[in-house]
This record gives structure tokens, C-alpha cells and sequence, in this order.
């Protein structure tokens, strides 16, 4: 059921990553904000309950690893959604009046959690609470001080993430199992690979977030871990097992081939983070999530094909292109669409209302100003949540997206303030250029304006490669490209006068 509520109506709701239900109850209903107040009752069964079932359970209490212990109650926002379920009416005899938390309709994941806590030993948790705030210190075998050369003594409650490229060495007599020594560790961060990793983590039930770096495995299988994050490189895998528990993922590079995942029902639970592009993998064709960051390029054909089933999808621009986007309609799952800073379509390739029959959030952040303009008219009267903002003109676009030093922001051997100062000169150097071909005619005027405006711009790369040194065969290719941008209309003799200019400031 979705839509307004009323105090005291109890739902049910499935859990996430567990054959499992909970249940909640509306406190209190502000029709005025659109706001509930509801609590998550203390009850988690393996079925839907019945309303008796759930007669005279409390609040949860929600204290699942770094929560302190308070009772599961908060703002949500209405309509309910309509994974929720309507029970019935009972009195919300004892439960809180007021909240000042304030959330979302995420409860399923949370109780899934807390369930999960639960049921882990009781010596086990309690010796992670107890670890969060002790001010003993622990010696690690096998973990050595870079200047001092002893053994590494850590407080316990810092003692919450390994990682093996820290600030000390690692000696012959180090293993995973070393590790059980700090009762707070839940991360781990490899940059090689350890035999003794897997059998670690599968003993291991509180460390949920792995980061694997140049483990050079070609198959993995993490499939009896506790993870619930992971970020690892595909550069030379062929298969990956997922724990069922798993929820993210981060895919870092491309694999050698088609990357094949074994994932329980292929990824629905799961939100996947990329860079840059779709790599090619089969096995998450359901995901949860899909999260696709720095694109400079990429083909909404590409999406549907590895992932036709995700129901939420964001889309970040460095700024970039966005290819194919009338194939949108093809993700015929989603419920929730963002996309920022991203270019290359028109007002009539987006889809207008009804395209999709589940989607409830539309957010599309710095696109075509045309297209923000269509998009506002079409789905005024549209039920969706929708939010389009920062619409781009051509000008921005010129500045930005065809900005020829763009790719220079992140790029080895280029410190980002080098970056950022060079696109700025090219940004104030074409506006001059701007200004002068809408004042001046052509000639003499014109040519000053726009060869200072040059010289300007020269003068940044230059002074900053004498610093720094990162003028390559690409770099100058690409300065080269941008002088050209900002010369079109510029004299021949002018031109010529430039050219001294320019090979000094790329060869300086």
C-alpha cells in the first residue's frame, strides 16, 4: 500500500539480504510537513506476520557496532512506500512521542543489521563495544615501528582498520590471523596479495569492508566472508564470488576479458560503483544500484546491456558525453535516476512521463539548458519527485566540457593546483576572446586583444612547467589545441607573431 497514513497503522516489510520480515508502526502524522513519526517494532520473523503477531512488541532497540544503544524511532517522509505493507490499527500504548531523528525508509537494511548483530556471539560484540572506548594498548606480532624498529603498540579503540602500506613495516612473522589481537578491526586494506587473507576473513565476522589492490588473482572467491563493502581491482580477474551479504561493490579497472560474478540473484541487493565506464561483466544484471563517476564518454546502450535490471542509477560527468540517451526507457526497473554534469543530447531524446513505470525520483544537475527547460515543462504535472538545477549554456559548455586541459585534473605527474590554474587562464583567456569577437571588427584591435589574451594564457603554462616540469608530448599537443581555440579568427601576421610565443612557453 502507499499513500497517506494514519496514527497507529502497523506495516511489515521484507528485509534486505535476509528471508526475513520486520515491521513498524506509525506514531504520529503531520499532514501539514508530510511527515510520519514511526517506530520499528521489536519483532523479526521468517514470514510476514499477522497483526496479533505483532501485538505488544516495543520499539527495536537499534546498537548494531558503532551505534550507541536507542530505540529504532524517526521522521520519514510520506507516502509510505509500497514495499511496506498495511497490517492493521493497534494503540501505540508506551511507545515515544517524539522524535529528533530524521531519515528515510531505509529500516529494512538497518534491522537486517541489527538482526545480523544479534545473533553473532555474545563475547564477540561485547568485546568490540568494550574496545571502542578502552584505553589499553596492544602489541601486534609481526608489526614493526618504521623508526624505531619495535614492535607496533596501538590503542585498542584505534585499532579499527588495517591497512599494509601504513606508517610501519611488515616482518616475516606477520599473519592475518595477528590481527584477532584488536577487537574493533573491521577493515582491511591490501595493496598485495596474502595467502592467508581468505581464510581470515571467513573466521572473521565483524570485518565487512575489504579494499584489494595488486593481488594478481585471477579467480576469488569471497563467497563464505562477512563482507558487506568491497573494492577491488578487475585488472586480472576472471571470476568473483560475492558473500550473499555483500551490499557494495566497487569494480577499480578493467578486466581481462569478460569478468564473470557470481552474485545471489545476480546483485539485487548490491549497489556497484565504476569509473568511467561499463567494464564488461556478466552476473549483476539486477542490481540494486549503479554508480558510474568521471565519464567523459559512455553509451546508455552500454548500461542496459551489462545491467538491464538496476533500479537505481546515478551518472557522474567529468563533465562528459552521454550517449544513446533514448534508450533510458530500456532500464525498465528503475526507480530512482540521477545525472550530473553530463552533455551530448538534445530536448527530444530524453524521456518525457510515463516512460518508465516505477520511477519515483528523477534529480538531473548541470545538463543542457534546452533540455532542463523541456524536462521542467514536460514533468510539471508529473507525481515524480523531480529536481532539475545549474542548466548550462553553450558558453559553460565551451568553458568546460570543451575545455582542452580539462583531462589534466587528476592526471599522473600534473599536481591539481597546476591543473586548476591552467583551465582557469584558458577560461579567462577565451572569454577575452569571447568579448573581442562580439566588440571588434576585424584587425589591429582585434588581433591585440586576442594575442594578449594568448600571451596570457602562455604565460600561466609556462611558469608553471618551470615549476613543475609535466610539459610531455600530450601536454604540448594538448596547449597546442587550445591556442587553436582561441585563435579562429585571428590574422595570418598575428598568427605568426604568436608562434615565438608559443614554442617558448612549450619548450621552456
Amino acid at each position: 500500500m502507499s499513500g497517506a497514513a494514519r496514527a497507529g497503522e502497523v506495516y511489515a516489510f521484507p528485509l534486505t539480504g535476509a528471508d526475513a520480515w520486520g515491521a513498524l508502526q506509525v506514531l504520529t502524522v503531520d499532514e501539514a510537513n508530510a511527515d510520519l513519526i514511526v517506530a520499528v517494532l521489536d519483532w523479526i520473523g521468517p514470514h510476514e506476520p499477522t497483526l496479533e503477531q505483532v501485538r505488544g512488541a516495543g520499539p527495536l532497540m537499534q546498537d548494531f557496532m558503532f551505534w550507541g544503544a536507542h530505540p529504532m524511532v524517526q521522521h520519514v517522509p510520506v507516502p509510505v512506500p509500497g514495499a511496506y505493507r498495511l497490517l492493521g490499527v493497534l494503540p501505540a500504548d508506551g511507545m515515544p512521542a517524539s522524535s529528533s531523528s530524521w531519515g528515510h525508509w531505509a529500516f529494512d537494511r538497518q534491522v537486517a543489521r541489527q538482526a545480523w548483530w544479534d545473533a553473532l556471539p555474545h563475547e564477540l560484540t561485547a568485546a568490540f563495544k568494550a574496545a571502542l572506548d578502552s584505553p589499553d594498548t596492544v602489541a601486534l606480532t609481526g608489526l614493526i615501528e618504521e623508526n624505531t624498529g619495535e614492535p607496533l603498540s596501538l590503542r585498542v579503540s584505534r585499532a579499527r582498520r588495517f591497512t599494509d602500506d601504513a606508517q610501519y613495516r611488515i616482518g616475516p612473522d606477520f599473519t592475518m590471523a595477528s590481527l584477532r589481537a584488536w577487537p574493533a578491526l573491521h577493515q582491511v586494506h591490501l595493496s598485495s596479495w596474502r595467502d592467508d587473507l581468505i581464510g581470515f576473513l571467513e573466521d572473521s565476522p565483524l570485518v565487512g569492508d575489504l579494499t584489494l589492490h595488486g593481488h594478481g588473482q585471477p579467480h576469488l572467491d569471497l563467497s563464505r566472508t562477512h563482507l558487506t563493502d568491497l573494492s577491488v581491482d578487475v585488472g586480472t580477474l576472471e571470476t568473483l564470488t560475492l558473500p550473499d551479504g555483500l551490499t557494495s561493490l566497487a569494480l577499480l579497472g578493467t578486466p581481462p576479458g569478460i569478468l564473470r560474478v557470481r552474485a545471489k540473484e545476480q546483485g539485487r541487493e548490491v549497489s556497484l560503483r565504476l569509473v568511467c565506464e561499463v567494464i564488461p561483466v556478466t552476473g549483476l544484471e539486477r542490481l540494486a544500484g549503479l554508480q558510474i563517476s568521471d565519464i567523459a564518454e559512455l553509451s546508455v546502450r552500454d548500461v542496459a546491456a551489462r545491467h538491464p535490471r538496476v533500479r537505481s542509477l546515478d551518472l557522474f560527468g567529468a563533465p562528459g558525453l552521454l550517449r544513446d540517451v533514448a534508450a533510458l526507457p530500456d532500464l525498465r526497473d528503475l526507480d530512482a535516476l540521477r545525472m550530473v554534469d553530463l552533455f551530448g543530447f538534445d530536448a527530444t531524446a530524453f524521456p518525457g512521463p510515463g516512460a518508465w513505470e516505477r520511477l519515483r525520483d528523477l534529480d538531473l544537475d548541470s545538463l543542457p539548458a534546452a533540455v532542463a527547460t523541456a524536462v521542467r515543462r514536460a514533468y510539471k504535472a508529473s507525481p515524480l519527485t523531480v529536481s532539475v538545477r545549474r542548466p548550462r549554456k553553450p558558453e559553460w559548455l565551451a568553458e568546460n566540457l570543451e575545455n582542452p586541459l580539462r583531462h589534466w585534473d587528476g592526471r599522473p605527474g600534473i599536481p591539481a593546483s597546476v591543473a586548476k590554474k591552467t583551465r582557469l587562464a584558458f577560461v579567462a583567456a577565451l572569454r577575452a576572446v569571447r568579448t573581442a569577437d562580439a566588440d571588434l571588427s576585424p584587425g589591429e584591435a582585434y588581433d591585440a586583444a586576442v594575442s594578449d589574451a594568448v600571451r596570457g594564457f602562455l604565460a600561466v603554462i609556462a611558469a608553471a612547467n618551470r615549476r613543475h616540469g609535466f610539459l610531455y608530448t600530450l601536454e604540448r599537443d594538448e596547449v597546442i589545441v587550445a591556442v587553436d581555440a582561441l585563435i579562429p579568427h585571428l590574422s595570418e601576421d598575428a598568427h605568426r607573431a604568436l608562434e615565438p610565443t608559443i614554442e617558448e612557453a612549450l619548450d621552456g
